[in-house]
């Protein structure tokens, strides 16, 4: 993502529950489905860790600070709430559904938040900085080989297009 692009999430999200989302897909390259889908028993807060679809992470500071910052207003919101998901809104509060689809759409894509290219941007960079090790995407992220080892192909490309680069500008 360009600085630009950073900067207009940014501006965008500015609810608890619209920097959660956001922080769960550029931290831990969580999907809007896992995100929908977490519930409380998923956060151990005390010791800062998050299973998202079964694979226990380390919880990484900005998603623990917007956590901590959704949680304190659920439990204002909706205080008696049965629902264990950790997103809800006024009709699941009353339930135990996860939030739809739609609730993700209207609080971040029609505003022109992509959380794919977040997550994509997040796995891509990981793998910038691990020299495009897909055995570390895989376990880091929980992806499948498949997709870890396109992610390590794009990046070994933007490392060897960076290393010509460099060999050009000595050169000239």
């Amino acid at each position: 993502m360009t600085d630009a692009e950073v900067l207009a999430v940014e501006q965008i999200a500015v609810t608890p529950a619209q920097r959660l989302i956001i922080a769960l897909a550029a931290v831990h390259a969580a999907r809007a489905m896992a995100i929908r889908r977490l519930t409380l028993d998923d956060l151990d807060l005390p010791n800062r860790r998050i299973t998202i679809v079964g694979h226990i992470q380390r919880l990484g500071e900005l998603p623990h600070q917007t956590l901590l910052a959704w949680l304190a207003q659920r439990r204002v919101t909706w205080p008696k709430t049965p629902n264990r998901h950790v997103l809800i809104n006024a009709k699941t509060a009353l339930g135990s559904e996860p939030v739809s689809a739609e609730y993700l759409k209207r609080h971040l894509l029609h505003q022109g938040v992509y959380l794919e290219r977040i997550r994509g941007d997040r796995v891509l960079h990981e793998a910038l900085i691990v020299g495009a090790d897909p055995l570390h995407l895989a376990l880091v992220f929980n992806m499948s080989h498949t997709t870890a080892s396109r992610y390590a192909a794009i990046a070994q490309n933007l490392l060897d297009d960076q290393i010509e680069q460099t060999a050009y500008d000595d050169d000239s």
